[in-house]
């Protein structure tokens, strides 16, 4: 993969189109036919602004990761500090003149609120321990509902905001934990509290996440395809939950494979 192409993480950005679509699908079901071109808009928005998100991170923590992620395109040299800079300000600006030109207006401040906190996150939340991560995790969830604020219809997409945003917490917090030795500068609740307290910490929003998981099917929001496929779902958080104590690398890779899984299962409910 080119280092360019690194920059984008495209895992990270594929779930965020597929969690636009998928929004897009619960929130007016079967009439998406009718609506793939304001779908597939809408979803180019959300990959440009998460996107412009993950290279202005690696930006400005270049330094931080000449320690903890040296293979990184920036740390490694492959790609200059400026020329990243001028992509992630490019993403930005496209991605508020397209919502602007081709979405609802709704959209339009969505979408430079949702990059005004990419920004304060960066510069001031990244540094603020839990609260930091709540912000980015809250910024995450918010794809969940995108679709729902593009079609006028965000309540029904609350639920999956929840649980983007609770299992997010947690992998937040795995992270930090993984990134100690190279958080200098920053008081992560692992640093100020000790790595046990955050693994725990982690636990209880994965368990508030499984509980929380059988409610879309509970209210009749999603199918019984949704159930089952969210049982697997939460399997793989239980997973994380255990191995997060023993291999916090492997418990942060295992936290994104289940929230891939928990976005299947969002798939599964809303088209079945």
């Amino acid at each position: 993969m080119s280092p360019l192409l690194r920059l984008f993480r495209p895992v990270n950005a594929v779930m965020a189109i597929i969690g636009t679509v998928i929004s897009s699908v619960v929130s007016i079901g079967s009439g998406i036919i009718y609506h793939l071109i304001t779908v597939a808009i809408a979803s180019s928005v959300v990959f440009m602004v998460l996107s412009g998100g993950n290279i202005m991170n690696d930006v400005l923590d270049a330094e931080i990761d000449s320690i903890n992620h040296p293979e990184r395109p920036i740390p490694s040299g492959m790609v200059t500090k400026r020329s990243a800079t001028y992509l992630y300000l490019t993403l930005y600006a496209v991605a508020l003149i397209i919502s602007l030109s081709f979405l609802p207006l709704i959209s339009f401040p969505v979408v430079f609120a949702a990059e005004i906190l990419l920004i304060l996150y960066e510069y001031k939340g990244k540094k603020m321990g839990l609260p930091g991560n709540m912000m980015i995790s809250a910024l995450i969830g918010a794809i969940f509902l995108y679709g729902g604020i593009v079609f006028y219809n965000p309540e029904r997409l609350f639920l999956m905001f929840l649980l983007a945003f609770l299992s997010n917490v947690s992998r937040e917090l795995i992270k930090d934990v993984q990134d100690m030795e190279g958080d200098v500068d920053r008081k992560t609740f692992p640093k100020v509290h000790g790595k046990k307290a955050a693994l725990d910490l982690s636990s209880v929003f994965i368990i508030m996440t499984i509980c929380i998981s059988v409610f879309p099917y509970i209210l009749g929001i999603l199918s019984i395809y949704y159930l089952i496929a969210v049982f697997i779902c939460d399997i793989s958080f239980i997973l994380t939950m255990i191995m997060q104590y023993s291999d916090y690398k492997k418990g942060q890779n295992m936290s994104k494979l289940s929230m891939m899984l928990g976005l299947l299962s969002f798939t599964v409910g809303g088209v079945f």
